[in-house]
């Protein structure tokens, strides 16, 4: 007689609950790999978040998967349950411990936390509703912000704001199997050397910029209001101008990338080259306040090197609350508050913007 595994619905009815399956900090996770035996990590996402970073020795069996496939794990050992962000890791737990595997464990926060808290080299990423992936990849040494926008089916990318070293979005794309179908620029870049030159030579992506860009290298434009699609992405555009004439904000779902017009806790400063603090009150007034509060923000500068919070995402409920740039609802006081006690412009500022709007690869 054939004995087939138990289905989930079967499993999960005298599964322990969620709250009786043992947790495990990310911090303690090095320890716990170090012991004899060690335990058997075992990787319950889907395949295709997998690829964009795991655990070095793991095992991966997607949850859906898991009931039929038991046979593949050691029992004789502790084991040690992860997801993205431990909510999927608490089931599948419950899930194995109903099936008598010893010590059974579930990562807390799963790998999310364990990027946050212990190896901060490994790629965070956030889920769409829809299953695209939002993946930040923030540059400490700057306070600058660039994003991976990744349909995981069709294995489409945008990169949007990329940093002058290609090396971290080309092992992304890489290790996902992904095709990068386009660069964006929110804005001509005035503090740091973008990188959309060195990607676009390694890759043959197009590179997309406002109309209103002054950019002398061969670029394609994304206008107000226009879509750019990569697989099932649709990324939406609308134009933010006041930090920089060109400036765009961009919309995937409900999260906006806001690029220099708003941070966590500040905005971008209204003097350089095109900038304007009328345009930029305009901008909030009209353009951001017509947004939900649980419009997810995106910037594309954080932490002390910028002035800023160490956070890189917010929304703007929080901000609307909170920050003051967009508490100023008087366009005088705005107007004030954007050309009054701001550190002088750094001497290397205009160097830089030439740079990135020169036809050519920007050099260090």
């Amino acid at each position: 007689m054939t004995v087939e595994p138990p289905g989930p619905e079967r499993m999960a009815r005298s599964a322990p609950t969620a709250h009786e399956t043992a947790r495990i900090a990310p911090s303690q996770l090095a320890e716990r790999r170090r012991a004899d035996p060690a335990p058997t990590l075992l990787d319950v996402r889907p395949t295709e978040e997998r690829r964009l970073g795991h655990l070095p020795g793991d095992r991966a069996i997607p949850l859906p998967e898991l009931p039929r496939r038991l046979g593949e794990i050691p029992r004789d050992r502790p084991l040690i349950v992860y997801d993205h962000t431990g909510e999927e890791a608490i089931r599948a737990a419950a899930l194995l411990a109903q099936q008598g595997f010893p010590e059974v464990s579930a990562l807390s926060g799963g790998l999310d936390a364990y990027a946050a808290e212990v190896d901060r080299g490994m790629p965070r990423y956030e889920r769409e509703g829809d299953g695209h992936l939002v993946v930040p990849l923030p540059r400490p040494a700057t306070g600058c912000l660039a994003y991976l926008l990744v349909d995981p089916v069709e294995r489409r990318a945008i990169v949007v704001d990329p940093g002058l070293d290609p090396a971290p979005y080309l092992g992304l794309l890489s290790g996902g199997g992904l095709a990068l179908t386009a660069i964006v620029e929110t804005h001509s870049h005035a503090d740091h050397l973008a990188g959309h030159a060195a990607l676009h030579e390694r890759t043959g992506a197009p590179i997309y910029l406002s109309p209103r860009s002054p950019a002398s290298y061969p670029h394609r434009t994304l206008g107000d209001g226009e879509e750019l699609r990569a697989g099932g992405l649709a990324l939406g555009s609308f134009e933010s101008p006041g930090h920089t004439l060109d400036h765009l904000t961009l919309r995937l779902g409900g999260r906006i990338f806001t690029g220099d017009s708003l941070f966590i806790g500040g905005c971008g400063r209204t003097d350089l080259p095109g900038g304007d603090p009328e345009r930029l009150f305009t901008t909030f007034r009209e353009r951001y306040d017509r947004l939900p509060d649980a419009t997810i923000v995106h910037p594309a500068h954080f932490g002390p090197k910028q002035g800023l919070p160490e956070g890189t995402v917010s929304t703007l409920g929080t901000e609307r609350a909170t920050n003051e740039a967009l508490r100023i609802r008087d366009r005088a006081e705005f107007v004030r508050y954007m050309t009054e006690g701001w550190p002088p412009k750094p001497a290397d500022f205009d160097r830089i913007l030439s740079a990135n709007l020169a036809d050519g690869a920007p050099a260090g």
